[in-house]
């Protein structure tokens, strides 16, 4: 069984929902990280050198989404998060034993 992934296609949905809300994709999906990290606004604010009103805006736009473009994003995120995770993890276990 495959289970083939467009990477390229999730993106450009996420930036369409993003865009349908007003919003930069960029700093959506950095936000959405970091709120997932359990930070609150003044500390995400702190760690992507934002403003404390930017973050406020753009997670009063997730708390206003509808449930499938929210659903959407969060499902898009875990996919190419957990994407790039596994890859790092199985460049980690090929390394040689004792290798750089």
């Amino acid at each position: 069984m495959t289970f083939d992934i467009d990477e390229h296609r999730a993106n450009e949905r996420f930036e369409e929902i993003a865009r349908k809300h007003r919003l930069d994709p960029v700093i959506l999906r950095n936000i959405m990280i970091e709120r997932n990290k359990g930070y609150n606004n003044a500390e995400i604010a702190e760690h992507l050198d934002l403003n404390k009103n930017t973050v406020g805006k753009y997670v009063s736009a997730l708390n206003a989404m509808s449930e499938e473009d929210l659903r959407t994003l969060l499902l898009i995120i875990a996919i190419i998060g957990a994407g790039a995770f596994l890859l790092a993890f199985a460049a980690a276990m090929m390394k040689p034993p004792g290798g750089p």
